[in-house]
C-alpha cells in the first residue's frame, strides 16, 4: 500500500526541479500530495459505504446516499485543489509557491471541517467516534503550519464539536443518536457527565496539538539545518569543481610539452638512442597518454557540472541522433577490429533530437569506447535507435565481461571501477560514465544499465522529446 501511495504521489508531482533541490519545498510539496491521496481514499470509502452501508453497518441512521453525494462533493474539491496546485507549481518564486500551496491546504481543512462537522451531527454529535477524526487534520494542520495555526484549528474543531453537540442537547437541531438512541439518552441526559465528555474531549485535542506541535516544529527546525548543511555541500561542491578546472587546465600544457619532446627524441630528431632508452621513452609516452586522458575527462566532467547550473545558456539545436551515433561508431570502428569486435549499427533517415551536439558525441563516445574495452574478442556490439513521438531511446549492448547487479547503481559515481573492469582496461580513468550521466541529466533525460556478470551489458539513454 505504502509503494501504491508512493507511485501515486511521483505521478501527481508537478513541483519544478529547482524546488526539489530545497528540502523545505519537497517536504512541503510531498506533504501535499499526500493529503490529496488521503483525501481520495476518504472518498473511496464514502463510495463503499454508499453502495454496501446496509449491508455493513445496518443500524448506523444515515442514508446510502448522503455517502454518495459527500463522495461526490470531496471529488470536485479535490480536483479543483490538484489543479490549483498545478498551477502553483508552475510558478518560480519560493515564497509565493509556499504561502499559495499553504492557503490551499488551510482551505482544504476548513472544508473538511464543515463536512466532518455534518457528519458528527448525523451520526449522534457527542456520541459519534467521527469527532476523533479532527484530530487528524489538526495533526495536518501541524506538519504544514507553525503551532500558533495549528492551535487555531484545533480550537475551530472544538468549537464545531461543542456547537453540533449543544444544539442537539438543547434541542436547536432535529435529534440524531448513534446506533442506541434509548441507552445514549439515559447516558447524555445528565449534564455533569456531558460536561466531563466534552472536557474529556478538550483535553484530549489540546494535548495531542502541544505534543504534534512540538515534534513538527523540532522536525522543521531539522529541516533548516539539513538545508544550510546542503547549501554548504553544494556550494563547497562548486569549489571543488572550479579548483579542479583550474589545476587541469594548468596541468595540460606541461604535459603536452612532456608527449612533444617524448615524440621528437622518439623520431630521431635529437640523435641516435639504445633500445632501453626506446623502452623507457614508450613507457613515458603511454603514461602520459594516459594521464592526458584523464586531465581531458576531468575537464570534462568540470565543464558539465558547472553548464549544469545554467542549462538554459547551453545552446541547443535539432542533432541526428542517427548521424551522430553512426560517425562515432566508425570512429571506433578500426579499434574495434583489432580486437575482433564487430559493430552493428541500422543507420536510420532521421532521428531528430534537440541538444547539444559536442555534448551529446562525449556522451556517445564513452558509451561506445567502454562497449569495445570490456567486449570479449570474437563478439558483437549492437547499437540501436528507437524513435517515437515523446522519447528517443538509444541502447548499445555488448557481449563482454559485464557487471555485479550490487555495482549497477555505482558505476555512475566519479572514479568508480570494478575490480575486474580495472583488469580489464587499466587505462579507464573512471569518469565516463559519471560524465555520461551528468550530459544525460542537461538533455533532461535518464541513463540505465542491465548487466550479466561474464555474458555483457545493455546501457539504455532516454531522451524526452518535449
Amino acid at each position: 500500500m505504502r509503494k501504491i501511495i508512493q507511485h501515486a504521489a511521483a505521478l501527481l508531482d508537478r513541483s519544478p526541479e529547482f524546488f526539489r533541490q530545497d528540502i523545505r519545498l519537497y517536504e512541503l510539496n510531498r506533504r501535499f500530495l499526500w493529503f490529496i491521496i488521503f483525501r481520495v481514499i476518504v472518498i473511496f470509502c464514502f463510495l463503499v459505504f454508499s453502495f454496501l452501508k446496509n449491508a455493513i453497518f445496518p443500524h448506523i441512521p444515515v442514508a446510502e446516499r448522503t455517502f454518495f453525494w459527500l463522495a461526490v462533493f470531496l471529488l470536485l474539491t479535490n480536483i479543483a485543489y490538484y489543479f490549483f496546485y498545478v498551477r502553483q507549481a508552475s510558478t518560480i518564486d519560493e515564497q509565493k509557491y509556499s504561502t499559495r500551496i499553504s492557503l490551499n491546504v488551510q482551505f482544504q481543512i476548513y472544508i473538511d471541517f464543515i463536512v466532518l462537522g455534518y457528519l458528527v451531527y448525523l451520526f449522534g454529535g457527542i456520541e459519534s467516534p467521527l469527532i476523533y477524526l479532527f484530530i487528524l487534520h489538526n495533526v495536518i494542520s501541524c506538519l504544514f503550519f507553525n503551532k500558533y495555526i495549528s492551535l487555531v484549528h484545533t480550537v475551530l474543531s472544538l468549537v464545531i464539536i461543542f456547537f453540533v453537540s449543544l444544539a442537539l442537547l438543547e434541542g436547536l437541531l432535529p435529534p440524531r443518536h448513534f446506533l442506541y438512541p434509548q441507552a445514549a439518552a439515559v447516558y447524555y441526559d445528565n449534564p455533569v457527565t456531558y460536561s466531563y465528555h466534552l472536557a474529556g474531549i478538550s483535553a484530549i485535542f489540546i494535548i495531542v496539538w502541544f505534543f504534534a506541535s512540538n515534534i513538527t516544529d523540532s522536525l522543521k527546525r531539522h529541516e533548516l539545518k539539513l538545508q544550510e548543511q546542503i547549501d554548504e555541500l553544494v556550494k563547497m561542491d562548486r569549489e571543488k569543481t572550479r579548483v579542479m578546472l583550474v589545476t587541469t587546465h594548468e596541468l595540460k600544457a606541461p604535459f603536452s610539452s612532456i608527449q612533444s619532446y617524448v615524440n621528437v627524441v622518439l623520431g630521431g630528431y635529437a640523435g641516435d638512442f639504445s633500445d632501453k632508452v626506446r623502452d623507457i621513452l614508450l613507457k613515458i609516452k603511454a603514461r602520459c597518454e594516459i594521464l592526458m586522458r584523464m586531465i581531458t575527462e576531468m575537464i570534462q566532467l568540470a565543464n558539465i557540472t558547472s553548464l549544469k547550473e545554467h542549462v538554459d545558456e547551453i545552446s541547443m539545436s535539432l542533432v541526428n541522433i542517427s548521424e551522430l551515433l553512426g560517425s562515432v561508431a566508425r570512429h571506433f570502428g578500426d579499434t574495434a577490429a583489432a580486437k575482433g569486435v564487430n559493430i552493428r549499427f541500422a543507420k536510420h533517415e532521421f532521428c531528430g533530437l534537440k541538444g547539444n551536439s559536442e555534448q551529446l558525441d562525449i556522451l556517445f563516445n564513452n558509451i561506445l569506447s567502454n562497449a569495445v574495452n570490456y567486449s570479449f574478442p570474437g563478439t558483437e556490439i549492437n547499437v540501436d535507435i528507437k524513435d517515437s513521438e515523446e522519447k528517443l531511446l538509444v541502447t548499445v549492448e555488448d557481449e563482454g565481461i559485464g557487471i555485479k547487479k550490487e555495482h549497477l547503481e555505482k558505476v555512475f559515481l566519479e572514479y568508480f571501477r570494478t575490480e575486474k573492469a580495472a583488469l580489464t582496461n587499466k587505462n579507464s580513468t573512471g569518469l565516463g560514465l559519471t560524465i555520461a550521466k551528468q550530459i544525460m541529466e542537461i538533455h533532461k533525460g535518464r541513463i540505465w544499465m542491465e548487466s550479466e556478470e561474464g555474458k555483457g551489458t545493455k546501457v539504455f539513454m532516454e531522451f524526452p522529446k518535449s
